[in-house]
């Protein structure tokens, strides 16, 4: 048994706040955020950074603490053998530092007072499932270096990460929430400052190519029988292959101009590529057993944060 596989919801840091936009009414807006002021659409990407930073942060964590919670299960279920929970390195929850004046638990007062509320309460429940998934984390480290185990058998630690699982779900639900109604404004007070950005197209074709990715490793995420959804997932995968190779025949960005924007913007669609290849591969195995494995869908996501990070290089 794992943790819940994260997903990587397409909210990410913006760059270029501090770029004045022309008209600030916005194409295909999805909120009512799309007419904002300039200053009222920079102070939700600014809320936006300091949000995905804060989760970013947690999810490091999460990460480190996952693999102790898999390892000390498995030793659980051998108890008698003196090297199973050795090399177990507590994992640290750094603190969270911002040079925003923000704060994910106040989110600015330029979003309604229904989207107010909504951060408010799912940030203080995020905080609360977190809290208690490193309090219980920290029982079962102390039950493991204490040997416990050695008492009642393992009863105590099994049901320390069932506790960890069950948690982890609930902290998950909450990031997810968040991250996702994030995506869908920030992205429209971003249109409004990348407006008349001399970049904006590769921006834009950038953050749509890892929507889609997203949107693609939510469909294998989800897909209980590969056969079942074969055609479906084949369609999906064609439009992707489409849509980079729409992106890698673009124009690169004059490198004149931008110094660096088009060897980072290569990069981007390389990374883009990497994951047709590997998605190639699993679709394969899968028309094969019938199935996508954890292992599978873990590899896409990786992919999937590669791709994030190309994008940050090009947006920095």
């Amino acid at each position: 048994m794992k943790l819940p596989i994260k997903l990587l919801i397409v909210a990410t840091a913006i760059s270029f706040s501090a770029c004045k936009g022309g008209d600030k009414k916005v194409e295909n807006a999805k909120t009512e955020y799309a007419e904002a002021s300039n200053d009222e659409a920079n102070q939700i990407v600014e809320y936006n950074n300091v949000l995905v930073a804060y989760t970013d942060k947690n999810n490091t964590y999460l990460k480190s603490m996952e693999s102790n919670v898999q390892r000390i299960a498995r030793g659980l279920e051998q108890p008698n053998n003196q090297y199973a929970f050795i090399g177990i390195i507590t994992p640290f929850s750094v603190p969270h530092f911002s040079k925003s004046t923000m704060k994910p638990e106040t989110p600015p007062k330029v979003l309604s007072g229904e989207d107010q509320k909504f951060f408010k309460d799912n940030v203080l429940a995020l905080n609360e499932s977190f809290e208690k998934m490193k309090n219980t984390y920290k029982s079962l480290d102390d039950y493991i270096k204490a040997e416990d185990f050695k008492d009642d058998k393992g009863v105590k630690g099994k049901a320390l990460v069932d506790s960890i699982y069950a948690m982890s779900k609930t902290y998950y639900k909450y990031d997810d929430q968040l991250l996702t109604k994030l995506e869908v404004i920030g992205d429209d007070a971003e249109r409004i400052i990348l407006k008349t950005h001399p970049l904006k197209e590769y921006i834009f074709a950038m953050k749509d190519d890892r929507k889609a990715v997203a949107d693609f490793n939510k469909l294998i995420l989800e897909s209980k029988n590969y056969k079942v959804d074969e055609a479906k997932i084949k369609t999906a995968y064609t439009a992707l292959e489409a849509q980079n190779k729409k992106h890698t025949e673009m124009d690169a960005p004059n490198a004149a101009k931008f110094p660096g924007k088009d060897d980072s913007f290569k990069r981007f669609n390389e990374s883009f590529k990497e994951f047709l290849i590997e998605t190639k591969k699993v679709m394969r195995d899968a028309a094969t057993s019938g199935k996508i494995t954890e292992n599978d869908t873990e590899n896409l996501i990786r992919k999937h944060e590669y791709m994030r990070t190309s994008y940050n290089s090009f947006v920095d």
